[in-house]
């Protein structure tokens, strides 16, 4: 039987490195939500785009939260996450003008 805090610090990673595939994941998903947004304003679906748009925001506001939450970070990957909330955030803000 392995040690026991040896087996907790290996789950705490393993628990940390879900987090971070997993903000990686919903931010990709935020952005995605931006370009269907988009698309339903261009062709007149604004409720639609309306809807889609407030879930990419809710995606983005938890996420920083997860974000904020996180341990054990790299630097590297503590600039790469930045990097895609700052995209996001750009794009989020690029189509609510667009509108």
């Amino acid at each position: 039987m392995s040690d026991p805090v040896q087996a907790f610090s290996k789950l705490m990673a393993e628990h940390e490195q879900a987090r971070l595939d997993f903000i990686r994941t919903d931010l990709e998903l935020c952005l995605t939500l931006a370009t269907v947004a988009e698309t339903a304003y261009s062709i007149g679906h604004r409720a639609h785009a309306e809807r889609t748009i407030a879930s990419a925001e809710k995606g983005y506001s938890d996420m920083l939260l997860y974000f904020s939450q996180a341990t054990g970070m790299t630097t590297e990957i503590e600039s790469e996450l930045q990097s895609k909330f700052k995209r996001l955030r750009e794009r989020l803000d690029e189509v609510q003008k667009s509108r």
